[in-house]
């Protein structure tokens, strides 16, 4: 539980009361890049790849004369080295390609593989943005109503106290506020970002609301969606041998199709699940880290995951019931994204100290509100068990 004005885009949001920290800055289309809609496409397009090579090749081998597959599998013997050799400087250029393309990521420093070029991803994020817009369009906020003033001036403050990000000194930044009940918010590529006014209602002050944005912020300092096609492209170009050999190899469409659903699951649950909710935490931290720069109370961060993880009702429910689920979920359970948050405030406050801001009220304690609430939800629940 954490991530996607019209051509001048509708600028319906990007008003004058939304501070401008871009220089306009876009990098020119270079020639020889991939279009970026093709990242977006190399799932499905491989899963479809798989299934016309494999299932092709096996139904053309059943067609061969017994003479002709013979020929054939002594050919193959006969230059298996040969085509190891095919396979291993496959692996190489694969390797070469994923090394060439290493990035540091701002603020964490790790290391990571992206072929996306800016351009590629600005390019994605407006053709969500335009397809977003078309859908939320009659339910637009307008740039004048105090709602959208209060959503600006949280966003203002996180981007104006990390404007020596370049991720985010380059980008021309928008701001649409969705009316709708739905709890969301999120942020394009092209640094566009949209907020739902349920997210409001859920949340107790604006210091609740910057750890929602600034996590959201994040993701696209630290470019995630890049990097997750990036890595979704290579995950599919390495399973496109074994998927397409399990097409050839089982005889039978039915138990073919079932044997590639089970893997493509276990592949999603082992590699694809874990590295999201990786990405979740890194926000998450990231996040902490411009909210404080920006002079938040980021005692509110896990204080708000930790109002999250309670379910009215259901306080006497197995605890360990929702970390059990993370395995099968994007996200980290939201007392697991409580519990890491904890042990990243102290290093956040003394960012705020760091930064000058204001110090902290130290009478004022935001778990205490959590715990307040807790304990309401259990004397509710022993007055309704009592009435039984």
């Amino acid at each position: 539980m954490i991530g996607s004005l019209v051509r001048s885009f509708l600028r319906h949001q990007a008003s004058s009361n939304f501070y401008p920290l871009s220089r306009h800055f876009h990098t020119s289309d270079k020639r020889g890049n991939l279009p970026a809609i093709l990242f977006t496409l190399i799932k499905p397009l491989s899963k479809i790849a798989s299934y016309l090579l494999g299932r092709g090749a096996r139904r053309a081998w059943k067609k061969l004369p017994e003479t002709k597959q013979r020929n054939f599998l002594q050919f193959a013997k006969a230059n298996r080295g040969k085509f190891l050799l095919t396979g291993a400087l496959s692996a190489g250029g694969l390797f070469y390609l994923y090394e060439s393309h290493i990035q540091v990521c701002p603020i964490t420093g790790r290391k990571k593989c992206v072929i996306l070029t800016p351009d590629q991803a600005r390019r994605i994020g407006e053709a969500n943005f335009q397809d977003i817009i078309n859908d939320v369009q009659e339910s637009i906020v307008p740039e004048i109503d105090p709602v959208y003033h209060q959503i600006a001036s949280v966003a203002n403050r996180i981007l104006s106290a990390n404007r020596d990000l370049r991720q985010i000194y380059d980008k021309a930044c928008t701001l649409t506020v969705v009316d709708s009940p739905v709890v969301n918010a999120f942020v394009l590529p092209s640094g566009n970002i949209f907020v739902f006014t349920g997210l409001l209602e859920a949340c107790d002050s604006m210091d609740e609301v910057s750890v929602v944005l600034a996590h959201e912020i994040a993701h696209v300092v630290l470019g995630h969606v890049e990097e997750k096609l990036t890595r979704t492209s290579f995950l599919q170009m390495i399973m496109l041998v074994p998927m397409s050999l399990l097409w050839v190899l089982i005889p039978y469409d039915g138990v073919a199709f079932i044997t590639t659903w089970f893997f493509d699951t276990v592949t999603n649950i082992m590699l694809e699940l874990p590295f999201s909710r990786f990405q979740e935490t890194e926000a998450d931290e990231v996040g902490l880290i411009m909210a404080a720069k920006a002079c938040f109370d980021v005692r509110e961060a896990p204080a708000f995951w930790a109002k999250l993880a309670l379910k009215d009702g259901n306080t006497d429910e197995d605890p360990d019931a929702d970390k059990a689920l993370e395995l099968i979920s994007t996200h980290p359970a939201n007392e697991t994204r409580q519990e890491n948050l904890e042990e990243k405030l102290e290093s956040a406050i003394q960012i705020r100290r760091e930064c000058g801001c204001k110090s902290l009220d130290p009478t004022r304690d935001p778990m205490k509100k959590v715990e307040e609430k807790r304990q309401s939800i259990e004397n509710r629940k022993k007055r309704y068990d009592y009435n039984l």
